[in-house]
């Protein structure tokens, strides 16, 4: 299998693949990493870039890849949580190498790298532009990476051979709001749906891991009446907030949330003149 990534637009990409009818195709989706965090499960993450790797799986990063919290000037800052690697006068500086070095072996891999809070956040008060600076990097280094926006697409496109394709649509959000203990960000997979038109949805932003599907009826352009399939994915984070027993998260009353983002798994099937398309997706833990 070989693939490559293209800009369509300011706010869409398209993943190509050159498959064999029936092959299985991955592609890791993650959130809310906050590497360069203290808390953050360094060791669940890479095990899940190497994974992607032997699978050459392409990576899609949905927004905070950063923390970027621990500067002096930032009232959230905590000692606990700065890694010795970022002490120093120059933060941001040594936040975009250290990442740099981290992701670097996983550079062919990585496709999409999206805004989240916490890169807006020092874009609007500092004017830097973490996720641009890192992509850049990786990019020198010989990766296929794009910097895209908060929110946008990624079309996945399958070229069979002899004029046979297929594709689906990706609609992705870094995430808003709380996610309450109750409703846990099930009521945004309902706004999304009524916003963007797609196949998959994928959001991270509050930490927790949750799938739910929902079947459209409708006209084909033959007029027949037809179902589609639509998946809601909500990724989990790599930040392990809760150890230690103290600082913001536990002062909030929050527990422990699910550590880990998804697979997405596309096996394209030729059947007479049509091609067909199976979506399956595990959690990555």
């Amino acid at each position: 299998m070989n693939w490559n990534v293209s800009r369509l637009d300011s706010q869409a990409a398209e993943i190509l693949f050159e498959v064999s009818p029936s092959e299985k195709v991955t592609v890791l989706l993650m959130a809310d990493e906050h590497a360069d965090n203290a808390h953050s499960d360094l060791a669940l993450l890479k095990r899940h870039h190497d994974e992607a790797r032997e699978l050459n799986a392409p990576i899609l990063k949905f927004g905070d890849t950063f923390c970027a919290m621990e500067g002096k000037w930032d009232r959230r800052k905590s000692e606990a949580a700065l890694r010795p690697e970022m002490r120093g006068g120059n933060y941001f500086d040594k936040l975009v190498s250290w990442h740099t070095g981290l992701y670097m072996p996983y550079a062919k891999q990585i496709a999409v790298v999206s805004d989240g809070n916490h890169e807006a956040s020092i874009l609007q008060h500092h004017q830097t532009d973490l996720a641009e600076r890192l992509v850049h990097n990786l990019r020198m280094v010989g990766s296929p990476a794009l910097h895209m926006p908060f929110t946008g697409f990624v079309r996945f496109r399958f070229d069979l051979g002899n004029k046979h394709q297929t594709s689906t649509v990706l609609h992705y959000h870094h995430g808003y709001g709380g996610g309450g203990e109750v409703t846990r960000g099930m009521i945004d997979q309902s706004r999304t749906r009524g916003q963007y038109d797609a196949d998959i949805y994928i959001s991270g932003h509050i930490h927790r891991r949750n799938a739910d599907e929902n079947v459209m009826t409708g006209l084909n352009n033959l007029g027949r009446v037809v179902q589609r399939n639509q998946v809601f994915l909500r990724s989990g984070t790599y930040k392990a907030e809760e150890r230690g027993g103290k600082g913001y998260h536990i002062e909030k009353g929050r527990a422990a949330r699910p550590l880990g983002g998804w697979w997405l798994e596309m096996t394209p099937r030729r059947e007479r003149n049509a091609v067909t398309l199976d979506i399956s997706y595990r959690p990555a833990t």
